[in-house]
């Protein structure tokens, strides 16, 4: 998802990890736990370029955006300005064409809570004059303030010399953002990255909001590196600006291109399930089922294995060799989860059932609370097995059993970025070379087969 010549900014195999205690007394008597949240993003942003990227709270997308302007080490990999390494910079090791205080200069941050950046005992005048005292010696004092003004009154701010002369506390959240956005722009900055930075405006000033930052970004050739967990803003900011929206979930960029295609023609179950999640965008999709099995996201700490996605996605791929409708692979899927997390009691079960019956109603009682499709030949067999053996209190074979028939290519690879037919990558197993071709026709399962 990468490999631009003109990027701006070049992030390649980009990972980011946080190591966490585990509980206890203030972590004393517990292992630290690492928490993966940039796990080997690769991406362009290139001049004049609005990328939007979205996702969930916690799927490392502030987390990313911060260490491709430079706020955050990468623990892996590699970010490059203008093909120049951010960390040799800032270390001065090898051969530094681009000086890091260059590099601070260019990349620039707007904060969700622009208050909380700008000092509360400090005047507007004074909070912008600072960083061009730093980055512009050549400016005088008149220069400086008649620059300042000028911004003011471009981004809405009029009179300039009222707004210039207010504390923060004394300004709208709308004016925060704005002061902030002047403060980047006055930098001559080639990359802004925008956290956030209008989901605590209302509604009412959101769009306004955005325009500005369209026509500012366009005016001054600035790229916009917006981060967002609203999927219809993404869209707003990027599609206007002929942009790219990318797709994160738990520390993976699974899916970017164009706006437009990402919103109207999704590729990864995920971005169709954030698409889903936003009705404004196509409000047909409103009455129809929840395109996610489970709403709950995995612990970052401990994500699953191969594609992360794989727990809560209703395309999980069955093995190539088993002849099983989706729906009844997906609840074989949800039947191994819940073993796998422990949510399944057989104590609770046999007080269900009548203890007379034995083993058989053990069985039966799991089929009918787990399985509203219908199981047939193998398939049935294996789920039997997996259950008899639960009612021994086996969970070990219970759960070997199931894996050794039903167990996944999404469970057990992760899937590297492919391009798609229309040219924007996703990483996903169904777009695996020769998969579209080589599945079986599950859609009417395994009818066939002797029950």
């Amino acid at each position: 998802m990468s490999g631009s010549d003109e990027a701006v900014l070049s992030l390649e195999d980009v990972e980011v990890h946080f190591e966490s205690n585990g509980g206890g007394l203030f972590g004393l008597f517990s292992e630290a736990e690492t928490v993966r949240a940039v796990d080997g993003v690769s991406l362009d942003i290139s001049s004049n370029q609005v990328v939007a990227l979205v996702g969930e709270s916690g799927c490392g997308k502030t987390t990313l955006g911060k260490t491709a302007i430079g706020l955050q080490e990468p623990t892996g990999g590699s970010v490059k300005y203008r093909g120049q390494d951010i960390r040799e910079a800032r270390e001065g090791r090898g051969d530094v064409t681009i000086p890091y205080d260059e590099i601070r200069r260019a990349l620039q941050i707007i904060h969700q809570d622009p208050g909380s950046s700008l000092n509360p005992n400090t005047k507007v005048m004074a909070v912008l004059e600072t960083p061009l005292k730093r980055w512009q010696t050549d400016l005088s004092r008149e220069d400086r303030r008649a620059r300042i003004l000028g911004m003011l009154e471009r981004v809405g701010m009029s009179p300039p010399q009222d707004y210039a002369g207010r504390y923060p506390h004394q300004l709208s959240g709308g004016e925060k953002q704005r002061v902030a956005l002047v403060r980047a722009l006055l930098m001559n900055p080639d990359v802004i990255l925008a956290d956030e930075a209008i989901s605590a405006l209302d509604v009412s000033l959101r769009i306004e909001m955005m325009d500005l930052f369209l026509e500012l970004q366009d005016e001054f050739g600035t790229s916009f590196l917006a981060i967002s967990h609203d999927l219809s803003n993404a869209n707003y900011l990027a599609e206007k600006a002929d942009g790219l929206i990318g797709v994160m979930y738990l520390g993976k960029l699974v899916e970017i291109g164009p706006a437009k295609r990402i919103i109207h023609d999704p590729k990864h179950p995920y971005t169709k399930a954030l698409r889903w999640a936003t009705p404004d965008l196509h409000p047909e999709e409103a009455a129809t089922e929840m395109p996610m099995r489970k709403i709950d996201i995995p612990d970052p700490k401990n994500p699953p294995s191969g594609c992360r996605f794989h727990t809560r996605c209703p395309e999980v791929i069955a093995p190539d060799d088993v002849d099983i409708a989706q729906e009844t692979f997906i609840e074989v899927m949800t039947y191994r989860e819940q073993l796998a997390d422990g949510e399944i009691d057989p104590e609770e079960v046999w007080a269900e059932v009548d203890p007379e019956a034995g083993t058989e109603a053990f069985v039966a009682h799991l089929f009918d609370a787990l399985f509203e499709t219908s199981l047939s030949g193998a398939n049935r067999a294996t789920v039997r097995e997996s259950f008899e053996a639960l009612a021994e209190e086996d969970h070990d074979h219970a759960r070997a059993v199931l894996r050794e028939r039903f167990e996944s290519v999404c469970e057990t690879t992760i899937p590297e970025p492919r391009e798609t037919a229309d040219d924007h990558p996703v990483a996903c197993h169904l777009y695996d070379e020769g998969a579209a071709f080589d599945a079986p026709d599950r859609t009417a399962g395994d009818a066939a087969a002797d029950d």
